[in-house]
């Protein structure tokens, strides 16, 4: 998403998988190999790897979140604790105070409506940096640059981490397809080898504590959570991406190019 002159999307996302989409269609079996500190259940199962479609800036790919996630917030959203509802119109505050009738209404228009945006929709669709389609698996990398830390909540969702939002909308869509997803950040300028910083490192295992799980998937039942947390490959950095695949990571842009000084 847009950040500025340092934005990851322009200056780390754009210039390198541009450079990777150039070399073909087969490169995925090994950046897929790059991320640590995942589920310790992850594997990349068998299967075709060969990229059929793929999005990232300037053409990202926004992916709805499951409805079954949306029927939930529907139900309970009185009961987070952060909800917004001072300016919200009458018939959230209505949904907010158990009204059965305004619930009905709402499951009823989120079943046959198909709206993005409506009185009833209580998370948007999400936007991962790079979405990749191939013939036996969907991809989603969140990439960062100058951030300190993953995002780990929505509006109406306390505790929903980004990667996670990603990844369940993917798994909604996934068919026979496996799915993956993981973080690429910048790796200290100090370390030698391009390793994941300290930080980045605690920020991924983050992702996988029982209660980062609970709360971004409170409409999943225990064994699809199970299934879905082993799409969690973890953290890698932009340049251990480049050294592998060759590309010179010095020359990636400082910044925006139209931003720059």
């Amino acid at each position: 998403m847009p950040g500025g002159k340092y934005d990851s999307s322009k200056t780390r996302v754009q210039p390198v998988f541009d450079q990777l989409w150039a070399r073909g269609r087969d490169w995925l079996p090994e950046l897929l190999a790059l991320p640590t500190g995942g589920c310790p259940d992850a594997t990349i199962k068998s299967g075709d790897l060969s990229i059929i479609e793929r999005y990232w800036e300037p053409n990202e790919k926004c992916l709805n979140p499951p409805v079954s996630l949306l029927s939930w917030l529907i139900r309970n959203v009185g009961s987070l604790s952060s909800t917004p509802l001072d300016n919200s119109r009458e018939s959230r505050r209505h949904l907010a105070s158990g009204d059965p009738e305004t619930i009905e209404q709402a499951l009823h228009l989120l079943r046959t409506e198909g709206a993005t945006r409506a009185w009833y929709i209580f998370e948007g669709p999400t936007c991962p940096d790079v979405y990749l389609v191939a013939y036996d698996a969907l991809v989603v990398v969140e990439g960062k640059r100058t951030e300190r830390g993953t995002t780990t909540y929505t509006t109406w969702l306390t505790g929903r981490h980004q990667i996670w939002r990603h990844i369940d909308a993917a798994w909604e869509l996934r068919g026979r397809r496996a799915v993956y997803g993981f973080l690429i950040v910048e790796s200290d300028p100090n370390s030698m080898d391009g390793s994941v910083p300290e930080v980045w490192r605690r920020a991924g295992q983050a992702c996988l504590d029982p209660t980062a799980l609970r709360t971004s998937f409170p409409h999943r039942s225990a064994e699809e959570l199970t299934a879905i947390s082993r799409c969690y490959l973890g953290v890698t950095t932009w340049r251990r991406v480049c050294e592998r695949f060759h590309i010179n990571w010095r020359l990636l842009p400082h910044e925006v190019p139209s931003l720059g000084a």
